[in-house]
């Protein structure tokens, strides 16, 4: 027999449970206990510190931190280094065509026409070569050669005599030249002395064989014990 209420039978109001809720178990969810928490908390940090790291890092290779003192700046650039000069090539000099009076190139060798002054006032001048026709009774020409003659002019500045000059002849293949001697036209050597203050002319005259090269040298000798001179230029 039911009562008012609704209940079944033998059970009054009074033994019901409480109202609401659900009843203890494993749907009521897991309970927060301490050490939950602090393993939350340091998962959480270990994440944070890891992002700072990368940030600070990225910061750093996109050079975001200036070296300057002045903090806030744009970051300071290193200047590049200078490029190294090239040396730049100076244009060819061209040598200007010499005349043919002009000095040989070999170092000691004066042009024809050119005077050389010895240290105690003696000068001595040896003009250029020319081409003459020897006489009948000249002696050194050989036919087929090319007899040439010069002036040798000595100046005695000194103060005292002068033993005349020795005169030697080279043609181009650097031989003796052999010499002409030709009375009728005056070609003869230098003899006696020279007194102080005066001059003496003298001719000399060489005969070049041809294919023998196309200068003619001429060397000069003061006195006995003088140093040589020498002369030097192409054949006319």
């Amino acid at each position: 027999m039911r009562d008012a209420n609704g209940s079944g039978p033998g059970r009054s109001s009074q033994d019901a449970g409480p109202p609401g809720g659900p009843p203890p178990g494993p749907l009521s969810g897991p309970s927060s206990t301490p050490s939950h928490r602090r393993r939350t908390w340091l998962l959480a940090l270990v994440g944070v510190l890891v992002l700072a790291v990368g940030v600070a890092g990225l910061l750093v290779g996109t050079g975001a931190f200036g070296d300057d003192d002045g903090g806030g700046g744009a970051p300071s650039a290193t200047p590049p280094a200078p490029a190294a000069s090239t040396p730049t090539a100076s244009a060819p000099r061209e040598t200007p065509a010499r005349p043919p009076s002009a000095e040989p190139a070999a170092e000691g060798l004066l042009p024809f026409g050119a005077t050389h002054r010895y240290g105690d006032g003696v000068e001595v001048t040896v003009s250029a070569p020319e081409r003459f026709t020897p006489a009948e009774g000249a002696a050194g020409h050989k036919a087929g050669n090319t007899p040439v003659k010069v002036d040798v002019t000595v100046r005695n500045g000194s103060g005292e005599r002068l033993k005349l000059v020795t005169v030697q002849g080279r043609d181009g293949d650097g031989r003796e030249a052999v010499g002409v001697f030709d009375a009728e036209q005056g070609i003869l050597s230098f003899d006696g002395d020279l007194l102080p203050g005066r001059r003496a002319v003298a001719a000399y005259a060489f005969d070049i064989p041809p294919h023998a090269g196309d200068v003619l040298e001429v060397g000069v000798t003061v006195g006995f014990t003088g140093d040589e001179a020498q002369w030097g230029g192409p054949l006319p």
